[in-house]
């Protein structure tokens, strides 16, 4: 059985009334509408938590807040902070996905701890350093080290992920992409 190659889009506190694709007729969302109708919405999907990080960490291990301990939205206030890893002792989905052969990459917000190192599976790791931020000028880690990226980062997200994807033209490997804005918030 071929594995499928797997794209993952996951805006920032988006609620799903703000998408034409879930009948809102004042907000034009055409792109989104697009890769709704062409690919998989989870239209029967409740978040564990009104918060990103929680919600998030919900997301890949499949536990709520309770079992893998991400409560909520994680500050990285000191160095201390920044560098604890918060789901290093759970195992996720991106992971599984990694152990039976997919190559996976990250472009955009993590949240979860320890942003300047992929975790979880990852091998490809384009990552805000915090989870929010300036649109112009935010912290980013590539290739293990940070700079401050300076066209919109939503942009940035988006060329990161499309260099990803051209990257594996010519590779038979499955992949998964986790793409990761931080917008709208």
């Amino acid at each position: 059985m071929n594995k499928p190659n797997v794209v993952f889009i996951i805006p920032d506190d988006q609620g799903f009334w703000s998408l034409g694709c879930a009948g809102n007729h004042e907000i034009k969302t055409p792109n989104l509408d697009t890769l709704a109708h062409d690919g998989m919405r989870f239209t029967d999907f409740f978040c564990a938590s009104p918060v990103c990080s929680p919600a998030r960490a919900s997301l890949l291990t499949g536990c709520i807040p309770s079992q893998h301990g991400v409560h909520d939205w994680l500050r990285d206030d000191t160095e201390q902070q920044a560098a604890i890893e918060y789901l290093a002792n759970q195992y996720s989905y991106t992971r599984a996905l990694a152990d039976s052969g997919y190559d996976c990459a990250l472009s955009g917000k993590w949240h979860m701890g320890a942003s300047e190192k992929p975790q979880q599976g990852f091998s490809h790791w384009y990552c805000h350093k915090s989870g929010g931020g300036p649109y112009y000028g935010a912290p980013i880690y590539q290739n293990g080290k940070l700079c401050h990226e300076q066209r919109y980062v939503t942009d940035a997200i988006t060329d990161d992920a499309l260099a990803y994807l051209d990257s594996r033209a010519e590779n038979t490997t499955p992949f998964y992409l986790h793409v990761a804005y931080t917008a709208p918030h």
